[in-house]
């Protein structure tokens, strides 16, 4: 357990700090950070229906500037290891995760204060030619810091997440309901987010056209997203075509 602990702690901190984002950027979406500590915790397709329903509420998420509505790499890693640790359902688990992630914009903005710190001494740096403190500024106090902030709350909840089962399974029962009706309509407000921003002329006609192929022509979701690509292929060679001809 304190193996599993120690990974998915490392999860939790790669999920925020900026480095891993460079690599690829999915470690913003709690599916994918989730997903992975299914995989640590021995339960990958459990992992992956509680990362996926912690996910829905965020797929409208944005972030504009400084304004943060919630932290979704701390509600997706440490969201889906709670629920694994403690057997919650998914409906708990994704009440549980955007609370945490509600919670963890706190943590979101001391990680981004204290960060500010190694940029000025970056610039201090910078002004000595020092290349190779620069990069040392740069990357490791980041990881370090959040690890702190995120790997060490994953660690403890993963070592003592059986005591929030315990504390749910004391609870009234109305509690539980409350928990299960909260989390049923958190995901219709992630989705209807996400209609929000498609609603734009250029993208709606994608929406219906998808909605369709899989309402009458009974299509999968992986053959529907073939079909998007190739769609969104074709329109982007068109397009580069018209770039040339206007050049």
């Amino acid at each position: 357990m304190v193996v599993r602990a120690i990974l998915v702690a490392l999860i939790a901190t790669c999920s925020t700090w900026w480095f891993s984002h460079v690599i690829t950027r999915t470690w913003l979406y709690p599916i994918w950070s989730g997903f992975l500590v299914g995989i640590v915790m021995g339960k990958p397709m459990e992992g992956m229906m509680l990362a996926a329903a912690i996910n829905l509420p965020y797929v409208g998420f944005i972030t504009a500037g400084g304004s943060m509505p919630g932290n979704a790499m701390f509600a997706g890693s440490v969201g889906t290891a709670l629920g694994l640790v403690s057997g919650l359902d998914m409906t708990t688990a994704t009440t549980i995760g955007v609370i945490l992630g509600s919670v963890a914009v706190m943590i979101w903005n001391a990680y981004m204060s204290i960060n500010s710190i190694w940029v000025h001494m970056a610039d201090k740096f910078a002004a000595k030619g020092n290349l190779k403190m620069i990069r040392f500024c740069n990357y490791v106090p980041s990881f370090f810091v959040s690890l702190i902030l995120n790997g060490v709350p994953a660690f403890l909840i993963v070592m003592k997440g059986a005591v929030v089962g315990d504390w749910l399974a004391a609870c009234p029962q109305w509690v539980i309901d409350g928990f299960a009706m909260v989390g049923g309509i958190l995901p219709a407000l992630g989705v209807g987010m996400l209609l929000n921003f498609l609603g734009q002329k250029k993208i709606l006609p994608f929406f219906f056209l998808g909605f369709f192929l899989a309402q009458f022509l009974g299509l999968s979701t992986m053959a529907i997203t073939i079909f998007g690509a190739i769609i969104a292929f074709i329109i982007y060679l068109f397009g580069k075509d018209k770039e040339k001809e206007a050049a």
